[in-house]
C-alpha cells in the first residue's frame, strides 16, 4: 500500500511539472514579436522591451496621436493589409507611416 501511495505521489508531481512546463512555453511564444527584421524604430524598440504586446500597444499610442495630426490615417488598415499574425504591411504602408511622422530604420540598424 505504501508503494502505490509513493507512485501516486510522484505521478501527481510529474503531472504538474509537465503541465507548468506546458503553459509556460505557450505563454512565451504568444508573447514574441512574429517579426525578425524591422523597418521601423518604433516597433523594434517595443518588441525588444516586451515582445508583440508591447509592439501592439506602442502602434495604438502612435496611432492615436498620428490621426490627430494627419486624417488620412484612420487605423491600422492604413498600413497592414491584414491586421493580426505577423501584420503583413500593404505596399505603401511605411510611406504612409513615415509621412504621418514614424521614423524608418536605416540600412545598418534593420
Amino acid at each position: 500500500m505504501a508503494k502505490l501511495g509513493i507512485f501516486a505521489s510522484i505521478l501527481t508531481i510529474t503531472a504538474a511539472l509537465g503541465f507548468a512546463t506546458i503553459r509556460s512555453s505557450g505563454a512565451e511564444a504568444a508573447g514574441e514579436c512574429k517579426r525578425t527584421t524591422f523597418t521601423t524604430k518604433l516597433v523594434k524598440e517595443a518588441c525588444a522591451k516586451g515582445g508583440q504586446k508591447a509592439a501592439k500597444d506602442a502602434m495604438k499610442a502612435w496611432m492615436k496621436d498620428a490621426k490627430a495630426k494627419n486624417p488620412d490615417i484612420t487605423g491600422c488598415p492604413t498600413c497592414h493589409s491584414k491586421v493580426g499574425a505577423d501584420y503583413p504591411l500593404k505596399k505603401d504602408g511605411l510611406e504612409k507611416f513615415k509621412t504621418a511622422g514614424g521614423e524608418l530604420l536605416d540600412a545598418k540598424t534593420k
